[in-house]
């Protein structure tokens, strides 16, 4: 609700889902749940977002297996809805990517499966060469270990996706810390950002990390806010 009530004031132009979207997956009340509060971003906002505001969902490890998953945000949600792209497998969500553009730049968004396989790297890396004129972000739920370095899926999914030159950031979750990494390919800067609050009281305390894009300055600002305690980190 917050990011509704605030996307005119802060220019929340997508919102990024890194995946434990339950504590478990057989639940059908923590599903509901989870439905409940996804469903505010879908509800038109302003003008120039009659689909809501655009998103996009990743499985964690507490997601699997994704039966239910796909039965609250499947395909089928999104179709028609002008920032989804598509999926690797319909109708199984569990692979997606969304489109949006902001501030003269045009976005892709590739949100890759907790249980990710060298098939789907090759859709990813097919995606981002089709769309090699939009900047492209990779969501997937492991990425980096709290202390910056890779975990065994983000290292392949670096590895395996390095060398698009339109590939810039990487955003998980998993580990319950916050971690930075910048790497360089072939000139191109790729930088991975992991976010994790679950472990702290209330499940988290709805804690959100800010993406400030300033196109001008090129650069990124990263600012952490909690409407639960009306707090910024």
């Amino acid at each position: 609700q917050w990011i509704v009530d605030n996307r005119d004031a802060w220019n929340i132009v997508y919102v990024a889902h890194e995946g434990d979207i339950v504590r478990t997956s057989s639940s059908i009340p923590e599903w509901e749940n989870a439905n409940a509060a996804i469903t505010i971003l879908e509800k038109a906002v302003s003008e120039g977002f009659p689909d809501g505001i655009p998103y996009g969902m990743v499985t964690g490890n507490w997601d699997i297996p994704t039966t239910n998953y796909n039965r609250y945000f499947g395909a089928d949600r999104y179709l028609g809805r002008r920032y989804y792209g598509g999926v690797y497998s319909y109708p199984n969500n569990d692979n997606n990517y969304t489109l949006f553009s902001a501030g003269g730049m045009d976005f892709i968004v590739i949100n890759l499966s907790w249980e990710i396989d060298i098939s789907e790297l090759n859709w990813a890396d097919y995606l981002l060469q089709t769309y090699n004129s939009r900047r492209a972000i990779i969501v997937s739920h492991y990425i980096l270990n709290g202390d910056g370095s890779f975990g065994p899926q983000g290292e392949t999914i670096y590895n395996t996706l390095k060398d698009n030159p339109n590939l810039f950031l990487l955003l998980c979750g998993h580990d319950r810390r916050e971690s930075i990494r910048t790497d360089t390919y072939d000139g191109n800067v790729v930088y991975s950002l992991l976010a994790n609050y679950q472990g702290d009281p209330n499940g988290g305390n709805g804690w959100l990390r800010i993406l400030q894009f300033s196109p001008t300055n090129n650069e990124i600002r990263v600012k952490t806010y909690s409407p639960v305690l009306d707090s910024w980190e």
